[in-house]
């Protein structure tokens, strides 16, 4: 580039250099404040939850019996990294948004629930792998779990249109009303 103040299209969102000021308003501002709150808290709990798993806490806190406890210890890592892994996807999908200009507050109640279904299919997932219902490579380690679990998590948005259409071949459409 020849010009010194030139940056790229996907760098610049249509500004010259040294344009910094926020296109958003006050308002859009605060709320979009408060979402990054929530977004560091979410990702924060994922970390101490999967360090909670680590020390057994919640496996003892449910169970006392050795057998139950390894198979609650396995199966919070999936849903607990697939938390981690719905909230990073959040984080990513916030920070393009707010770059792009297309953040708005419609999409609040997506950007809140969504690390919660990522945890949720992360666990069925890994329920599912547990029960060799869904035949995937599987070393049953705690490490293997998580990074499983994360990728469920991750893309969520695209597993529960895979088990829709999984389960529309299994069980067939229903008739509209």
């Amino acid at each position: 580039m020849s010009d010194e103040n030139a940056r790229p299209p996907e760098i610049a969102d249509g500004r010259t250099a040294f344009e910094w000021d926020s296109k958003y308003d006050d308002k859009a501002r605060k709320r979009m404040a408060k979402e990054a709150i929530y977004i560091a808290a979410v990702f924060i709990l994922s970390f101490v939850l999967l360090f909670l798993n680590y020390r057994g806490v919640l496996s003892r806190w449910l169970s006392r019996d050795e057998e139950t406890l390894l198979t609650i210890e396995y199966i919070a890592y999936f849903s607990i990294a697939g938390l981690l892994g719905g909230n990073v996807f959040g984080i990513k999908f916030f920070y393009r948004a707010v770059a792009r200009g297309s953040w708005h507050m419609d999409r609040i109640y997506w950007r809140i629930f969504s690390p919660f279904v990522s945890m949720a299919v992360a666990l069925i997932v890994g329920v599912m792998i547990s029960t060799g219902i869904l035949a995937v490579h599987n070393d049953t380690t705690n490490l293997w779990a998580i990074a499983f679990g994360f990728f469920a998590g991750y893309f969520a948005d695209e597993a529960v249109g895979k088990m829709y259409d999984i389960a529309t071949l299994l069980f067939g459409k229903t008739k509209q009303m």
